[in-house]
């Protein structure tokens, strides 16, 4: 009789990838974007939302740029048209991590009707971007989507959270600290990348870095942008030379 070959080290059942994702969820990477959100939930209380307001713009929105430019305009009085306008674009950028990590969690292949797409897509933030890239490796791309599911769900629940507490000790804590907590989900954002498998992400992380101080005077508000742009493609560039050498 022959021998049947055993599944690979790292196949687990798609429930128990799903616990996995829950489990990573409830560690840095969701009390990052708790307090990340508690930083949101102070600004949007000074702009004046009340909590069902700030609740549903996390909910909804879902990414830190839009939020808060969703805050500051309604705190100006904008229109709603200018409202939507601006945190559409603040968010513009998010398309290009979803297309990104559709072809990761490899959406194609497990034949889902497009309502369930967008919303699996509309849990994407760039923490779960940045967890299912770091994660590929070790689980094969037909479960990976469960490890997502877990880790997402979880990551907004503690979103949502953040959102809720902030709303309510903004009068106990001082707004200094309420605001430093904004940068703990991109600082671990940035460690992620810095400790990736491929030696590329860490180079052009490194680089931009490296940059973006010494841009600031020049670039202002700009400056993280361009320096990344420059990490990145100097990064590319590197290895690209490197690899010509090699051949």
């Amino acid at each position: 009789m022959a021998e049947t070959s055993s599944p690979p080290i790292n196949e687990k059942p798609s429930s128990k990838l799903w616990l996995i994702g829950i489990r990573d969820g409830v560690n840095v990477p969701g009390f990052a974007l708790m307090s990340t959100m508690i930083g949101f939930a102070t600004i949007a209380r000074e702009a004046g939302f009340d909590i069902w307001m700030a609740l549903v713009t996390t909910a909804t929105v879902f990414g830190m740029p839009g939020q808060v430019a969703f805050a500051s305009l309604f705190a100006g009085g904008a229109s709603l048209l200018l409202i939507f306008v601006a945190v559409s674009l603040a968010n513009m950028r998010m398309m290009l991590m979803v297309i990104s990590g559709s072809d990761i969690l490899n959406l194609s292949a497990h034949n889902l009707p497009f309502w369930k797409r967008l919303l699996l897509m509309h849990f994407l933030a760039i923490t779960s971007w940045a967890q299912i890239g770091f994660k590929a490796h070790q689980h094969p791309p037909p479960l990976l989507l469960s490890y997502y599911i877990g880790f997402s769900l979880t990551i907004f629940t503690f979103a949502m959270t953040g959102t809720l507490l902030g709303f309510y000790i903004a009068d106990w804590i001082p707004p200094e600290i309420l605001r430093l907590v904004i940068f703990v989900t991109p600082l671990y954002i940035l460690l992620l990348v810095i400790n990736a498998r491929h030696t590329l992400n860490r180079l052009a992380a490194v680089i931009g870095g490296t940059l973006c101080p010494l841009i600031y005077p020049l670039a202002a508000d700009w400056s993280i942008l361009i320096a990344g742009v420059i990490g990145g493609t100097l990064a590319m560039m590197i290895f690209h030379i490197r690899g010509r050498k090699r051949s």
